[in-house]
């Protein structure tokens, strides 16, 4: 998912996650455009407030992706986790516990990111037949020098016991295979016409390189639709006659419509039928279509309504827009969600709910009084949303791989995420001085072993703790940050001798979770303004010029995950070291001072402690490792939002990260013989290319535009010296 999720090897640097200069010069409001042929939708009107609540909190489950009732009159709710288990839970009763119904683990492949069990749907006369459809990546099988997958489109029946699927009934109807681990669509839904409608994404790797997205031959890049209840042309299925490409020879019929790059996520409207899907972007737009038989949504010769590829040619004549989209810095994936049709919130009917993987925003589309779409962002819920789903009632519900289930609910309480903030930093009580940055009492300053790359620029850090609270000290990983503490980073850079303060980012722990955001220094150093949209800079003189790029709250979002603990800097690694003065440990200055809470059974000599990447008096192979887990593991670990299975973890033994010998996943970039690590050859190396290059596929994606020369260099001796 980035789920097409997210480009390979995104490397979103703690702190520094602003985006790439070339991706969009300064932020923007999304925008919303008319669709004239989308009639039906309920004028919801403006003003509403939505919020989400925590649903059955004791339930938690491992990657969810989708949920579903069964049409069954049963008021079971279904979750689909991605490794191939379905579960069931009774909504009845305060404490419902889940059962599994469908396991097919054994034959789903979760080696890419984006590969597993996607797609779920029950037969329209499942209670009288029992039937259940699947859409899943099988196992993956050698061909030539790579494993390859394939999407499978299969169909279950229930056995003697109506809660449990028996998964040796399965019937195979279409195996279309995957040339790439990303892309592979996932989603299946059956429409008011009671045909199966399922959806692949244009096949992986960046730019459409098959061009699938505008190749009528071909299912993938599509949305498509077969008649599961009869058969034809020797194929286990049959194709709706009205299928719009059906009589063409040379298309492929079970088209439904065309130009998509990687619907993650559609759904029908229940009271209208019409079919909404949200495709993910890959430079700078994510959008939300109607989607109509016949309709081309344009990829690869558009991102939603912008040229991307000139040279190619439309395959039908038309080019259907968006009804709605946003920009990269509001977000880096998005997630298909429902029309609300429940009961519980008559003001919601009509609203079409959608969500950001990345940037945990919450999104609601309408059609207004005169018919136009509207789309406004109503919630920054600082979960990763991986997908939406219903009950049989209509009620919507959010997804999160933080295992929980979330409701869409109507709020009194609007978004009111930086209100309470000072609107100037001289406001906020946390210098005495901005002249000389002079942090007040109660900032408590702290140092890292290994700084993440910040295009040069040098950072002073600082936290504050609600009185009585302390950190909490784990041996790995993030500490425990208190609801309530704030942690502070100035950004300062040097450029022709002359030294200016950029920024300074504040992360704040809340009871709802996270919030961040940056307050942006005017050009003279004397206050700085608080943008939650952040900004685009230009420092330099006439000789030296850079570009930086102040994040928004939306792209500080997409680094400060759940699967990361939010914050980086703060973890034993990092903080075992010399305190400021040099005299005795900083982990054990704030012991004393009870800064920390500290088990006594710790030894802070044997403890995880960093070496700094840049010291060439260290173990190369040890530097190396730790820069990698610094600027890339936040993302490329277990349960990560980087799309590439690879685990960049320090603590990670090399041969398990996924990386040696390794063939790309995510495209090769157009070198010869790629692997992400060959070893002894750092020109066949992929990850380094990334790195070291400004041009397309550059890493980090997110927070950096400047080549770290140092870093380049180290990687470099370091796979020379790898046998």
């Amino acid at each position: 998912m980035r789920m097409a999720f997210v480009s390979w090897l995104v490397v979103i640097l703690f702190w520094s996650c602003y985006a790439v200069a070339q991706t969009h010069s300064a932020p923007h409001p999304p925008t919303q455009i008319n669709h004239p042929q989308t009639d039906g939708v309920a004028d919801v009107g403006e003003g509403l407030h939505v919020g989400i609540e925590r649903a059955f909190p004791r339930l938690r489950f491992n990657r969810p992706v989708y949920l579903t009732g069964a049409g069954d009159g049963s008021g079971r709710l279904f979750v689909v986790e991605h490794a191939g288990i379905v579960r069931w839970f009774s909504q009845a009763g305060e404490n419902p516990t889940s059962r599994v119904f469908l396991d097919i683990s054994d034959r789903v492949s979760r080696r890419g990111n984006e590969e597993g069990l996607s797609g779920f749907a029950f037969h329209p006369e499942f209670k009288n037949n029992g039937f259940v459809f699947c859409h899943y990546s099988s196992d993956r099988r050698r061909t030539g020098d790579k494993d390859v997958a394939s999407s499978i489109i299969s169909r279950f029946k229930l056995s003697d016991d109506s809660n449990v699927v028996d998964p040796g009934t399965e019937k195979i109807l279409l195996t279309i295979p995957q040339p790439f681990e990303n892309h592979n669509g996932g989603a299946m839904a059956f429409g008011s016409d009671g045909y199966l409608y399922f959806s692949l994404g244009d096949g992986g790797n960046a730019n459409d390189p098959m061009g699938n997205g505008q190749k009528l031959s071909s299912m993938h890049g599509a949305i498509n639709r077969i008649d599961v209840d009869s058969e034809g042309d020797g194929k286990p299925y049959g194709v709706p006659a009205d299928n719009p490409f059906a009589t063409d020879p040379q298309a492929a019929p079970e088209l439904f419509a065309i130009g998509f790059r990687n619907v993650w996520r559609f759904s029908f409207d229940r009271e209208t039928g019409q079919l909404w899907a949200a495709d993910v972007g890959q430079q700078r737009i994510e959008e939300v279509n109607i989607v109509q038989k016949g309709g081309n949504y344009g990829w690869n010769r558009y991102e939603a309504n912008d040229d991307f590829a000139k040279q190619t040619k439309l395959a039908t004549n038309r080019h259907d827009k968006p009804v709605a989209w946003y920009g990269h810095e509001w977000g880096g994936s998005i997630t298909g969600g429902c029309v609300y049709r429940g009961k519980k919130f008559p003001e919601l009917n009509g609203s079409y709910f959608f969500g950001d993987y990345l940037s945990g925003n919450l999104w609601r589309t309408w059609k207004d009084k005169t018919g136009k779409y509207q789309t406004e962002l109503v919630r920054r819920t600082g979960r990763g949303i991986s997908s939406f789903g219903e009950d049989d009632e209509g009620e919507v519900f959010l997804l999160s791989f933080d295992g929980g289930i979330y409701r869409i609910v109507s709020s009194d309480k609007p978004d009111e995420t930086f209100t309470d903030w000072p609107v100037k930093l001289s406001e906020t009580g946390l210098f005495t001085s901005l002249t000389n940055l002079t942090p007040a009492e109660h900032l408590i300053a702290y140092e890292v072993n290994a700084p993440f790359w910040s295009d040069n620029a040098e950072k002073s850090r600082f936290f504050v703790l609600p009185e009585g609270k302390s950190l909490g000290f784990r041996s790995k990983g993030s500490w425990e940050i208190p609801v309530g503490a704030t942690i502070v980073k100035n950004f300062e850079i040097t450029i022709e001798g002359k030294k200016r303060i950029l920024e300074t980012r504040l992360i704040k722990r809340t009871d709802d979770g996270w919030q961040a955001a940056t307050y942006v220094w005017d050009r003279n150093g004397r206050d700085a303004e608080l943008l939650p949209n952040g900004k685009q800079v230009e420092i330099g003189g006439l000789r030296t010029r850079q570009s930086w790029h102040a994040p928004s709250s939306s792209e500080c979002a997409s680094c400060h995950v759940d699967a990361t603990g939010y914050v980086l800097g703060l973890s034993t690694a990092q903080l075992n070291r010399d305190s400021a003065d040099g005299k005795s440990n900083q982990i054990q200055d704030w012991v004393r001072k009870g800064i920390v809470s500290f088990p006594a059974n710790v030894n802070l000599e044997t403890a995880d402690k960093f070496c700094s990447p840049y010291d060439e008096n260290a173990d190369l192979e040890t530097r190396a490792r730790v820069w990698l887990d610094v600027n890339c593991a936040m993302c490329h670990q277990p349960e990560g939002p980087g799309n590439a299975q690879i685990d960049l973890r320090y603590a990670t033994a090399l041969e398990e990260t996924e990386t040696i010998d390794v063939n790309p996943a995510q495209g090769d970039l157009g070198m010869v013989d790629a692997k992400l690590i060959a070893p002894g050859q750092p020109e066949r190396s992929l990850m380094l290319h990334r790195i070291e290059s400004l041009s397309e596929g550059r890493m980090p994606i997110l927070g950096s535009n400047r080549i770290d020369v140092k870093a380049v260099k180290l990687l470099n001796e370091w796979i020379r010296s790898m046998r």
